[in-house]
């Protein structure tokens, strides 16, 4: 674990580190530099400005010295209630990411703690992520287990 690391939560203000941050993961996840991926910056910024404000959109940044190294976020969405959950309410586990020099230093770890934390304060049963291949061992070390969600694609971008 880095000692000198601090993890805050992001303010609008923050929004061009988190694009910037999700460009990066997107393109660590093989996508290609394309109009489609500037089209999701430009679209999401709004969607940022507006659910950050709501607090639909929690983020967290990791910093280190004056610079932010990583980040996260919790998606807070309506969702019908469940017998074993009975909030109308989901937490979903988003863009954790952290740049490559500051990767194996325990800062993805405690961004996941941190929002893993946040969750349980707020009382969600259950929180959701969509793991990456680099990020399954982590997720899975933390707790996490592989669900029956499926995707059916409708359009391709």
């Amino acid at each position: 674990m880095r000692e000198n690391l601090t993890i805050r939560e992001a303010t609008t203000d923050d929004i061009p580190e988190i694009l910037r941050q999700r460009r990066s993961m997107y393109l660590d996840m093989d996508y290609e530099d394309s109009p489609a991926l500037a089209e999701m910056l430009s679209t999401c910024e709004p969607y940022l400005k507006h659910a950050l404000a709501d607090r639909s959109f929690r983020s967290w940044l990791a910093i280190v010295g004056q610079k932010a190294v990583g980040g996260g976020a919790v998606l807070i969405s309506p969702w019908p209630s469940h017998p074993y959950d009975l909030e109308c309410r989901r937490a979903t586990i988003l863009n954790v990411y952290v740049y490559s020099e500051f990767r194996r230093q325990g800062i993805a770890r405690q961004l996941m703690q941190t929002m893993i934390a946040w969750c349980r304060k707020e009382n969600f049963a259950s929180v959701f992520l969509h793991a990456s291949k680099d990020g399954r061992t982590l997720y899975e070390a933390l707790g996490f287990e592989p669900t029956n969600e499926m995707k059916l694609k409708l359009r391709v971008i």
